[in-house]
């Protein structure tokens, strides 16, 4: 074979292609023409002498474009999801609803006020109370401003006993577990909450500051309940709790913040569970709602500040509630009467019938008895000390 024959069998080769040869005859030509199937196959491809492209050059977009439209598509489901909740409970509260995939939650809304730096002006000048009262002057907001709590949760605040629930019945809801023991004021960490009841009492006091103290160093210790009212489906509890906070982390020296009391009330469907509303608050009626005590050194007995003051606001309230003045029971007591029942159980001085000084010259001048007259600084029923 002549070298012009050559030339024009590996042009046509060339133009055919390596695919349209058989394969028992692709080695000879490939050998005879010094034609690599690599060499070849990139001739075909991309033509000449042009560098094939890397295999992941054209790539990024298109991972781009799939997580652009990935974002789109949970976008676009979140927005259907949400239509298509509020389109199936429209007449739901916003703070408590049902849904298929979940229990009942309730929305608790928390308001703090912090105590105004002018009811420590007699004690900043002092570097140990200053360093000390680091813990509540700097403690401006609550700790969570809302949350959320399954509505069985509320559950532990009913009577035990169906039998029980009936207007006027009292009972321990938190029993005083220290056996009258003194309890030491150096301490930080609040013991762990165990069983229902001090597990959400637990849970609500940490919205307003992380180191709650279910029962506190000084009588009365613990909480108590009584039921208000009750329909055929549902039951009004009011409660009152004693607690406190400890404001302070070591190395500071610990700073007490023992409020008046928490008076709390819960109107819940029994047969569901659902809470149709909560609140829980810091009676500010009185001048005087708050203690505060804090160590300026390592003696208890010696090195024990105290000051009294007023606090303003410290509330949960469930959002989204009924009225609770637009229920209608078919038993009930009137709250004032709840609120005593409860004084009564955790307070034993308040089992003695008192009166204001007019009324008890009225009332003693008919019954012809003496008058004994107690002077205090506060009172005794809804204050700290």
């Amino acid at each position: 074979m002549t070298k012009l024959q050559k030339r024009k069998q590996a042009a046509s080769v060339k133009n055919i292609g390596i695919s349209g040869i058989p394969n028992d005859e692709r080695p000879a030509l490939l050998e005879e023409n010094n034609v690599d199937d690599d060499s070849h196959y990139r001739q075909r491809q991309y033509g000449g002498d042009k560098q094939p492209r890397k295999l992941n050059q054209n790539k990024q977009p298109n991972k781009e474009n799939k997580i652009y439209l990935f974002i789109l598509s949970g976008i676009a489901i979140s927005i259907l999801l949400y239509i298509g909740f509020h389109s199936q409970h429209a007449s739901a509260p916003v703070g408590a609803w049902n849904t298929s995939s979940g229990p009942a939650v309730v929305t608790l809304d928390t308001k703090f006020t912090p105590l105004h730096p002018s009811a420590f002006t007699n004690f900043i000048t002092s570097e140990e109370s200053r360093n000390t009262l680091h813990g509540v002057l700097s403690w401006k907001v609550a700790s969570v401003s809302w949350s959320w709590v399954p509505s069985k949760a509320f559950t532990a605040l009913l009577p035990e006993r169906s039998a029980d629930q009936v207007p006027g019945y009292v009972w321990r809801l938190l029993p005083d577990t220290t056996a009258n023991k003194y309890m030491l004021s150096y301490r930080y960490v609040p013991p762990t909450p165990s069983g229902p009841v001090e597990e959400l009492l637990f849970q609500l006091l940490s919205l307003f500051h992380p180191q709650p103290f279910l029962q506190s160093r000084y009588e009365p210790r613990g909480a108590a309940a009584v039921v208000r009212a009750r329909s055929s489906d549902s039951l009004d509890i009011m409660f009152r709790l004693h607690a406190e906070f400890q404001l302070n982390t070591s190395p500071r020296r610990p700073l007490w913040f023992t409020p008046a009391a928490f008076i709390g009330r819960l109107i819940i469907n029994t047969t569901e569970p659902d809470v149709k509303y909560f609140s829980m608050h810091v009676p500010a009626h009185m001048s005087l709602n708050v203690d505060l005590e804090w160590l300026i050194g390592p003696n208890e007995d010696k090195d024990m500040e105290v000051n009294i003051t007023h606090l303003e606001e410290m509330s949960i309230r469930s959002r989204g509630s009924v009225d609770p003045d637009t229920l209608t029971w078919m038993q009930q007591i009137h709250s004032h009467e709840a609120l005593s029942l409860l004084e009564k159980e955790l307070y034993k001085f308040m089992q003695v019938e008192y009166h204001n000084f007019t009324e008890a010259y009225v009332k003693a001048s008919h019954e012809g008895r003496p008058v004994h007259s107690v002077i205090l600084w506060g009172v005794l029923n809804d204050q700290s000390c």
